[in-house]
């Protein structure tokens, strides 16, 4: 199941979070993303359980997919798909451009991104600890 997250997810989110990048808790703050109408955070749920989420910056001229997590004990199932479809078919309309960066050398992240037609646009030196990344982008 597929729902906004709320602040009683916080703990679970951290949790999933830090299993992906070092020092979650310190660098976001899910209380405000949360509570802010400048964000969309979604989490998948299973068996009462947050096993990923997306969250997207809504800008006044775009969206950008801050990240998407799921605990690696259920990737290669689909629920990066699940939460992108869920993201682009309630919240995007016709003409609606999504960016995001991702580092160069996450294969599986980019293979998501281009079953859902995004395209690279740009390149980011060494924007992730040395790693670069691609800029991509989609226009619904």
């Amino acid at each position: 199941m597929i729902r906004a997250a709320n602040n009683n997810d916080i703990n679970t989110i951290i949790k999933l979070g830090e299993l992906v990048i070092p020092n979650f808790e310190k660098t976001y703050n899910l209380t405000d993303y949360i509570n802010s109408n400048n964000y969309i955070f979604l989490v998948y749920e299973n068996n009462s359980q947050i096993i990923g989420f997306i969250l997207v910056l809504k800008n006044i001229e775009f969206y950008e997919i801050e990240m998407i997590v799921v605990n690696k004990n259920f990737q290669n199932n689909g629920i990066g798909t699940l939460l992108m479809n869920y993201f682009e078919e309630e919240f995007l309309k016709a003409g609606d451009s999504v960016l995001l960066e991702v580092a160069v050398n996450n294969t599986r992240a980019i293979a998501l991104y281009r079953k859902f037609k995004y395209e690279i646009i740009n390149v980011r030196k060494k924007y992730y600890n040395n790693i670069d990344a691609y800029v991509m982008k989609k226009v619904k």
